[in-house]
């Protein structure tokens, strides 16, 4: 009880309880900040407020309005999920691959948005178009190349026979017709390890070298099991590892033809790789008639790839297009490889550019009609320019614009821009051929005037005659300017407009037509021929120039005919030929036996007819002349030099010649580093053989002085040693 008691006892600091609810405690109220600034309200916001009581934006009424795009496309929904470079999908099943631009290569990579010439490349030889007959060789050649060159019992002994058998291989053909595919297929089927260099590879003689020492000599290592479960094998030693073969090598020298100035030496250096390579050696080109390429050839298995025919290509365009979800004609398919001359890479990028490019829906276009190739053929058409070559351009140039009766604006503007590109095949000659083929065209038209008995017409065709001829001057001092002392190659687009403009003239308002096939720029062989003359003209000055003070014009009109009558009435007297006084005239006028018998024809005028030629010499008045000429001491400078600096000259101390230069006797094939190698020991040649000339007519005159002195003593003695 004592404890019940004390515990509800209350202590003196204790509040006393209460029965009554205590009443809470007002909070204390927020004491503003007399410092604090007033908000300010906006007396000319818009009083609107929304439903959740935000005041409604006033719209600004000088705001300029955004401006709609008017080449917008409506659909844009569409135009934007359109990519032309996506995946194309195909309804069809047979067309797995159609669905994507994706494919493996050889080596395993994934290539993203690939070309469809390397996506559908062929992957062995049977998929290679035409020139079977070239496969063939080829993979038979390259299968007997060891048993034929690295066997001791029956190595060949020499390498150039015309039969065969051959060291190398030569492909050659036009590009985009599958000669490097088909060595590397070739290569690869009889499984060899290819080591191919092309133009974008230094072929230099020291890369070569360095390139392809060893490996002309060597094979490849192989490090894979010879059985497939070798390592069972191994294991329950039921097997005993036997290390696979080595592997040969095929080496593949694409675009040997490019081998330029920038290859020092390097076609030297791959005739003497191919000589002495116990590796096969597979050459490529395009250009089988380049001069580097003919001494190659004379080692190497001939092989020229032609191009497929239009049915073939077209054929193969349309099984492709199909693979790739397209619909393609099969005259469309012909109709493109015709334009892209049998071309088959060019074929396969047009028909993708086709693909990728949209129609009117903006979609890829899935089907190519012929109507429609023949609308769009222009935007995927290979260049024609690029298959022409020279002569085929010049006589684009020169009928003028041949085929454009009737034509519209169009077709007229298209045929002026085909020409003037026709100009750019090879603005270095184009001008000299249209020179020489312009007036061919003139001819016609006047003779079809004459024909038909039009006077009006043939003045007409005269005039145009003369126009042309304008042009062509005018062509003439533009390419001055643009080749001479200045330089302005700025002038050179002008220059094809004159030049198309002398094919317009001469062709007349309907075009003309040039008979035969176009001749080739005869000024360049008449500027030879002047050269030469100038040359010969200028030797002569020399060798008269201690008797006769003329310059080289004066020389040739005044002099030459007077000499050359004197010559001939000596030489071709009716009673002999005066051999003597032939000899004392060239003596006084400083002419040795080749300016007589062979100088002088040149200076005579094509129309002389009734003159004696000197080369038509009786050949015993030929021999006596030489044998007095060379008994004779001739004292003209110029002829004293002459002798002493070149004939007679030979080298000393065994020095390497320039045809111990050339590599195997090829003479279009020269080590440039034996050339420069060579010592120049003309100076030294020249001295010697000066002293020795000179020492010799100083002989000849002291004999002809002792015997004269002799003849004139009158001793009985002296006369008897005279005569012996």
């Amino acid at each position: 009880t004592g404890h019940a008691t004390s515990s509800t006892t209350s202590s003196p600091h204790t509040a006393p309880a209460s029965s009554t609810p205590s009443k809470a405690t007002p909070p204390a109220k927020a004491i503003g900040n007399p410092y604090a600034k007033k908000t300010v309200t906006n007396p000319y916001a818009s009083s609107n407020k929304s439903p959740s009581g935000a005041s409604t934006p006033v719209a600004n009424p000088y705001a300029k309005k955004p401006v709609s795009n008017p080449y917008a496309k409506a659909a844009a929904a569409k135009t934007a999920a359109y990519n032309p470079y996506n995946a194309k999908s195909s309804s069809s099943p047979s067309s797995p691959s159609a669905t994507t631009n994706d494919y493996t290569d050889a080596k395993g990579k994934t290539v993203r948005n690939a070309l469809w010439a390397d996506k559908h490349a062929p992957v062995s030889s049977r998929d290679i178009l035409g020139n079977g007959d070239s496969v063939g060789k080829l993979a038979r050649w390259l299968s007997t190349w060891e048993a034929t060159w690295n066997s001791a019992q029956n190595k060949p002994k020499s390498l150039s026979t015309p039969k065969g058998p051959w060291k190398a291989a030569l492909l050659s053909g036009p590009p985009g017709i599958g000669k490097t595919t088909t060595a590397t297929l070739i290569a690869k089927e009889s499984n060899r390890d290819v080591l191919e260099l092309n133009a974008s590879d230094a072929r230099s003689k020291k890369a070569l070298a360095e390139a392809l020492g060893d490996v002309t000599g060597s094979q490849v290592l192989r490090f894979e099991p010879a059985h497939p479960s070798d390592s069972k094998s191994n294991s329950n030693h039921k097997y005993k590892y036997k290390p696979p073969p080595p592997k040969r090598r095929c080496i593949i020298m694409d675009e040997v033809d490019g081998m330029g100035a920038g290859d020092r030496s390097g076609m030297a250096e791959l005739l003497q790789m191919i000589k002495h390579s116990k590796v096969p050696i597979i050459c490529i080109c395009n250009d089988r008639s380049s001069q580097k390429v003919r001494s190659l050839a004379q080692y190497c298995l001939d092989l020229k790839f032609r191009r497929p025919t239009k049915t073939i290509i077209a054929k193969r365009a349309v099984e492709i297009g199909r693979m790739e979800g397209m619909r393609v004609e099969p005259n469309a398919a012909e109709a493109v490889a015709e334009s892209c001359g049998n071309d088959i890479r060019q074929v396969l990028n047009c028909l993708q550019m086709w693909s990728c490019k949209k129609n009117d829906v903006g979609v890829g276009a899935s089907t190519m009609t012929y109507k429609d190739l023949k609308d769009r053929q222009m935007e995927i058409n290979k260049d024609e320019v690029l298959r022409v070559n020279i002569f085929d351009a010049c006589k684009i140039i020169v009928e003028g614009c041949r085929g454009l009766a009737g034509a519209d604006n169009k077709a007229v503007t298209g045929s002026l821009i085909k020409r003037t590109d026709a100009f750019f095949v090879d603005y270095m000659l184009m001008g000299l051929n249209v020179h020489q083929n312009y007036l061919k065209v003139s001819q016609g038209q006047f003779n079809d005037a004459k024909k038909k008995g039009d006077s009006d017409l043939e003045v007409r065709s005269l005039e145009q005659m003369h126009d042309a001829t304008l042009a062509m001057s005018d062509f003439g001092v533009c390419e001055e300017q643009l080749r001479g002392g200045d330089q302005n190659w700025a002038l050179l687009p002008l220059c094809s407009v004159l030049a198309v403009k002398v094919g317009h003239h001469a062709g007349g308002p309907n075009g003309g037509f040039l008979p035969g096939y176009p001749e080739f720029a005869g000024w360049l062989g008449k500027n030879s021929s002047r050269g030469k003359k100038m040359r010969l003209l200028q030797e002569l000055r020399h060798h008269m120039n201690y008797r006769v003070s003329a310059d080289a014009p004066e020389l040739r009109m005044t002099y030459i005919p007077i000499i050359r009558q004197q010559f001939e009435s000596l030489l071709f007297d009716k009673e002999g030929a005066k051999v003597k006084e032939s000899i004392d005239l060239m003596d006084e006028y400083g002419l040795d036996r080749d300016d007589v018998f062979e100088n002088l024809d040149e200076f005579l005028l094509a129309s002389a007819k009734d003159v004696n030629r000197f080369g038509d010499l009786n050949s015993n008045v030929k021999a006596a002349v030489t044998r007095v000429y060379n008994q004779t001491a001739h004292t003209s400078q110029a002829l004293v030099a002459e002798q002493g600096a070149g004939k007679g000259g030979r080298r000393k101390g065994g020095a390497a010649s320039s045809v111990d230069i050339v590599e195997g006797g090829e003479l279009d094939v020269v080590d440039d580093d034996k050339v420069a190698a060579v010592p120049d020991d003309d100076e030294g040649e020249d001295e010697d053989d000066l002293e020795e000339l000179k020492s010799l007519f100083k002989k000849k005159g002291g004999k002809r002085n002792s015997a004269a002195s002799k003849n004139g003593s009158g001793g009985g003695g002296g006369g008897k040693r005279a005569k012996k």
